[in-house]
């Protein structure tokens, strides 16, 4: 099975003000992108500390905002064939990424789940707009339906 994350959230531009839309994140859906994904994700679930940079201020009249690229470090745990196990301590990169003038939020430090690109650079989670890589405080329904999504694909329901 190949998971190990995602891309960016389903997003339209809707409306004469090009307003963005976003369907609420879910784990799972997030958990069926990765898994379809080219490149290969890691899910882990864990402790995150963010070194987030002070953000600029947004200008909604910027059609292409630069993205913010920043370090963060993690603590817990990784899905693996039995589910979420191990002790991983890691460094990554954060990446707040853009769709036009609309960018995400930093998150806060904390426990959290996430799905982090693996490369041969390192480990980077990319933040876009409409949200799906990171959830914060997780409730522990959501990992195991995601272990039970990662040991079965027929158990893999989105909300």
């Amino acid at each position: 099975m190949k998971v190990l994350v995602l891309a960016a959230g389903l997003a339209t531009l809707a409306g004469q003000a090009g307003a963005l839309s976003c369907l609420p994140p879910d784990p799972l859906a997030s958990y069926q992108r990765a898994d379809a994904a080219e490149e290969l994700y890691v899910v882990l679930l864990g402790q995150f500390s963010f070194d987030t940079p002070t953000l600029p201020e947004r200008d909604l009249s910027n059609p292409a905002p630069e993205e913010i690229t920043y370090p963060a470090h993690f603590e817990g745990q990784a899905l693996g064939p039995g589910g979420f196990g191990g002790t991983y301590v890691l460094d990554l990169d954060v990446t707040l990424g853009c769709l036009g003038p609309w960018c995400a939020g930093a998150p806060d430090s904390g426990q959290g789940l996430a799905y982090v690109q693996m490369s041969d650079a390192g480990y980077a989670l990319r933040l876009g707009p409409c949200g799906g890589q990171y959830f914060d405080q997780p409730q522990p329904d959501v990992s195991a339906r995601i272990e039970a999504c990662h040991a079965d694909a027929a158990a893999c329901t989105a909300e």
